[in-house]
C-alpha cells in the first residue's frame, strides 16, 4: 500500500524527481535545436510532451509529499519558512550564477560596460520575484533560439507556489482531512483545465486559468492519494488499467487528465521500488530542483557554443555540466538553507493521529 512507502527511508521518490528534471532537459533539447513546434518524445502519442509528463509528475509528488509533512507538523509557521527555504536560496543563487558566472562568458557586450550595467546586478532578485520573465542581463544568448527567456522552466515555479499556498489554506481550514472536499476541488480543477484547454490552442485567452486547472489537478490529486494512502495498492499490474483507460480517452477532452492520472499513478509505483545506488544517493542528495534550475541556461550556452550539434549529443553534454551544478546546489545552498527549518519547527504530530 501507499501508506507503507511514504517514509523517506522506504521509497525512490527523490530518485523519480530526478529522473522527471532530466526528462525535461530532454524534452528541450529538441527544441533548442529544431525551434518551436519541434516534435518532442512522446508528443505524436500523448496530450503532453516529455517534458509536461516530467512536470505533472512533479506536482502530483509535490502534493503528495507535503500532505504527508503538514500531517507530520501541521505548523504553518514551519511550512512556509520549509518552503521559502527550499525554493528562494538556490533560485537566487542560481539567478547570480547566470549573471556573474556564465553570463560574461556568454555575453557581446564589452566586460566593463557588462559589469556596469543595473540588469547583471539586479537578476539574482528579480529571478525570485519574476521567475523566467526576469529581464537577464544584456548581452546573453543573443544568437540562441529563444534568447528573450534566459531560463524558461522558471514558470512553473509561480504555480508551485501558489500550489503550496492553497495547501497551507486548506490546512487553515480543516478541509485536508475532508476527502469530499478534495475530491470537489479536483473536479472544480479538472473542469477548468477542460473548458479552457480549446481556448489556450487559439490563444483568445490568458494562460493562468488553464495552467491554474493543470497543475491544480496534479497537486490536489497528489493530496488525495495522501488521504487515502491506506487504500491505494501499489500493484505494478494495476497500471494496465491506468494505461487503458488514458488510452481509451485519446481523442478526447478528458485525454489530458487521463494521462495525468496515469502519470500520477506510474510516479507511486515507480517510488515504491528501490533502484540500488541510486535510491541511496539521491535519498540524502536531491539535485532534482537544481537539475532543473540549471538545465535551460546550460543548454543555452550549448547551443550558442556549438550551434550545429545534435540535440542528443546536447543532451549528454549537458548532462555533463548541469549534474556537477546540481550538486554543488544541493550541497552547498539548498540542504545549509533547509537546516535552518529548525528554527522553525514546533513539536512533532504523527501522520496517523493527525
Amino acid at each position: 500500500m501507499l501508506s507503507e512507502v511514504l517514509d523517506a527511508n522506504r521509497n525512490s521518490f527523490n530518485f523519480i524527481r530526478l529522473v522527471a528534471a532530466v526528462s525535461v532537459i530532454v524534452s528541450h533539447a529538441y527544441v533548442m535545436r529544431i525551434g518551436p513546434g519541434a516534435p518532442e518524445p512522446l508528443a505524436p502519442l500523448t496530450p503532453f510532451t516529455l517534458g509536461q509528463h516530467a512536470v505533472n509528475a512533479f506536482f502530483f509528488l509535490s502534493g503528495l509529499t507535503l500532505s504527508l509533512s503538514l500531517a507530520r507538523n501541521p505548523s504553518l509557521v514551519h511550512f512556509t519558512a520549509a518552503r521559502f527555504l527550499r525554493v528562494i536560496p538556490g533560485l537566487f543563487v542560481c539567478g547570480a550564477f547566470f549573471a556573474l558566472v556564465l553570463g560574461p562568458v556568454m555575453t557581446t557586450w564589452k566586460l566593463s560596460d557588462y559589469f556596469t550595467d543595473a540588469h547583471t546586478w539586479l537578476y539574482p532578485f528579480t529571478v525570485i520575484l519574476k521567475f523566467a520573465r526576469a529581464e537577464p542581463p544584456h548581452g546573453v544568448f543573443t544568437t540562441a533560439p529563444f534568447s528573450e527567456i534566459p531560463n524558461d522552466p522558471l514558470w512553473t515555479l509561480k504555480y508551485e507556489l501558489a500550489a503550496y499556498a492553497g495547501l497551507a489554506l486548506l490546512q487553515l481550514c480543516g478541509l485536508l482531512r475532508s476527502w469530499m472536499a478534495l475530491v470537489a476541488m479536483i473536479l472544480i480543477a479538472g473542469s477548468v483545465y477542460i473548458l479552457t484547454a480549446p481556448m489556450i490552442l487559439n490563444s483568445s485567452i490568458s494562460a493562468w486559468p488553464f495552467h491554474m486547472g493543470r497543475y491544480g489537478f496534479c497537486f490536489l490529486l497528489g493530496a488525495l492519494a495522501y488521504r487515502f494512502r491506506h487504500a491505494i495498492p501499489l500493484t505494478p499490474w494495476l497500471l494496465v488499467s491506468s494505461l487503458a483507460v488514458a488510452v481509451a480517452a485519446t481523442g478526447t477532452r478528458f485525454a489530458g487528465l487521463a494521462y495525468i492520472v496515469l502519470v500520477a499513478h506510474f510516479v507511486m509505483v515507480a517510488g515504491s521500488f528501490s533502484y540500488g545506488p541510486l535510491t541511496r544517493i539521491t535519498r540524502d542528495t536531491d539535485i532534482s530542483y537544481g537539475t532543473y534550475i540549471y538545465g535551460w541556461p546550460i543548454q543555452q550556452s550549448i547551443i550558442v557554443l556549438f550551434p550545429a550539434m545534435s540535440a542528443e549529443l546536447m543532451i549528454l553534454l549537458a548532462l555533463v555540466v548541469v549534474i556537477p551544478l546540481a550538486f554543488a546546489s544541493w550541497t552547498l545552498v539548498e540542504k545549509p538553507a533547509l537546516d535552518l527549518k529548525r528554527y522553525f519547527k514546533r513539536r512533532r504530530v504523527e501522520g496517523e493521529s493527525a
